[in-house]
């Protein structure tokens, strides 16, 4: 923090009256040290390059480096006087600047953004989290409701393969009636049992893919409430598709067995015509059958579609809002790169070299190398272990001393 009593020292009338009185003449005596220093080396320079460098040139040039050095060093002392003040002054008004500037370390405003940030960072990873909470909520619920259509739609296949193979057991049956079996078939096709099996609603396995978002006792939950909304509607469809088709082959095989003995009477020929279009009449009546059939299962499919796309729509928007926070400061977040061991270090530097390194000229790689470089060259000159990089080229650089 700025001291006021050092700002006043500094610009006490003595202060400022060595300032006006040294600054003139360090200024004056330096730009002569300054202009006499390179008229001697111009006029080095110049022989140099008529005459060329000879060992009595040599040595001359040496002599005035030395000369430079020293002038170098007499200047620096006339001016440090100034230019300490100077210094001095800059600091205070430096320090007052750093004391209220938010981005350097230790001033107020820079500890209270970071408190500032601290919180922001505590309120984003609650955000972060109750967003999380939501998600895994809502894809929970999400995983809930197709699990059950699943389910659903898996019983009722089930149930419709129960109702087609027992529906078939009673068409083939009807298929191999003859005059010599009319008896035993007619029986059996009027004993044929169009009830639902007692225990079939129990004993069924559903065979919809369980979701990972679900527990196994969350499924078979969902499994027994399902069958549960189901079983009703299965006792009554089972005997209303069953045994219409039990009644309607029934109705028909008293007229069947007539056909079959006009058969037995008839010639061969009459014979073929007559069961042709018995045939035929059969062909139709369950191409009829069929097609209610179709129809039944279209109008249920599309109940079914539009009941599915409710309760989806019920997912979607009928989930309970999230408390909104009541204040949420501003923030900006961005990701920073946390390194956890040296290996961290290569990844970042091979990285950096697949996006942008191999992209530069080799000037711009000396520049973003130059420490790295400098390690090579002060390893290479180490009197006591010299180590040199395999398949990179060394050269001398010879200075004069």
């Amino acid at each position: 923090m700025a001291d006021n009593t050092q700002a006043l020292t500094i610009f006490e009338q003595k202060n400022v009256q060595t300032l006006a009185e040294l600054a003139p003449q360090s200024y004056r005596e330096n730009q002569l040290s300054h202009t006499r220093c390179l008229e001697v080396g111009s006029a080095l320079l110049l022989r140099v390059k008529k005459e060329g460098m000879t060992d009595a040139l040599d040595i001359e040039i040496a002599k005035f480096i030395e000369k430079a050095k020293l002038t170098v060093k007499k200047m620096n002392g006339k001016r440090t006087p100034v230019t300490q003040l100077f210094d001095q002054i800059r600091k205070v008004y430096t320090s007052m600047e750093n004391d209220v500037d938010p981005t350097k370390a230790d001033s107020i405003p820079n500890q209270l953004q970071a408190h500032r940030n601290a919180y922001a960072k505590k309120k984003h990873e609650e955000e972060e989290r109750r967003r999380r909470e939501d998600a895994a909520r809502q894809a929970k619920e999400n995983a809930k409701i197709r699990y059950r259509a699943d389910v659903n739609d898996d019983y009722v296949s089930q149930f419709n393969a129960l109702v087609n193979k027992c529906i078939n057991e009673l068409t083939d049956m009807d298929k191999q009636i003859s005059l010599d079996n009319y008896e035993i078939v007619y029986d059996g096709i009027k004993n044929f049992s169009c009830e639902l099996p007692a225990t079939w609603c129990q004993t069924v396995i559903s065979g919809a893919h369980r979701p990972a978002e679900l527990t196994p006792d969350e499924c078979r939950a969902i499994q027994a409430n399902v069958m549960s909304g189901l079983v009703n509607r299965f006792k009554e469809q089972f005997p209303f598709e069953v045994q219409s088709i039990r009644d309607d082959i029934l109705d028909r095989m008293p007229s069947k067995k007539k056909e079959l003995e006009r058969i037995a009477k008839s010639s061969a020929e009459e014979a073929a015509r007559i069961k042709a279009e018995m045939e035929a009449k059969e062909r139709a009546e369950a191409a009829r059958k069929e097609k209610e059939r179709a129809e039944r299962e279209k109008q249920e499919a599309a109940e079914k579609q539009l009941a599915a796309k409710k309760q989806e729509m019920d997912g979607l928007f009928g989930a309970q809002v999230a408390t909104p926070v009541a204040y949420q400061p501003k923030t900006q977040v961005k990701k920073k790169v946390v390194i956890n061991s040296a290996e961290d270090i290569m990844k970042i530097v091979a990285f950096w070299w697949s996006q942008e390194g191999c992209t530069k000229t080799l000037e711009e790689l000396c520049k973003e190398f130059k420490k790295q470089i400098t390690f090579a060259n002060t390893a290479a000159n180490s009197k006591d272990n010299a180590m040199f990089i395999a398949d990179v080229q060394y050269e001398d650089e010879v200075k004069a001393k």
